[in-house]
């Protein structure tokens, strides 16, 4: 059975202890009087989010490419053999 908190427990709430609204109105109020610019901060997450974003499509799109131009040299190659795996020397198809 859960047995009560003592009185002087209660008065000694912690941070992990107040809600997620009170807990940025209080890291707002501070960086307010430490001069911290959080619209900022946050405009430069987001930015930061988006380079990510286009970091991840640009890198992905060039694998896709690499990818597309290898299956079809392998699709070239195959084409140029009379009997399937008679003649693998992929050195001479290549260049």
């Amino acid at each position: 059975m859960a047995t009560r908190r003592a009185k002087a427990d209660e008065s000694n709430a912690s941070i992990a202890n107040i809600s997620r609204t009170r807990r940025a109105q209080l890291v707002a109020e501070f960086e307010g009087e430490l001069g911290i610019d959080y619209k900022a901060r946050a405009k430069a997450a987001e930015a930061e989010r988006l380079w990510q974003i286009r970091k991840t499509f640009i890198v992905w799109t060039v694998a896709l490419i690499f990818f597309a131009v290898a299956c079809q040299k392998l699709w070239v190659m195959g084409q140029d053999v009379d009997q399937p795996f008679s003649d693998i020397n992929p050195i001479e198809s290549w260049f």
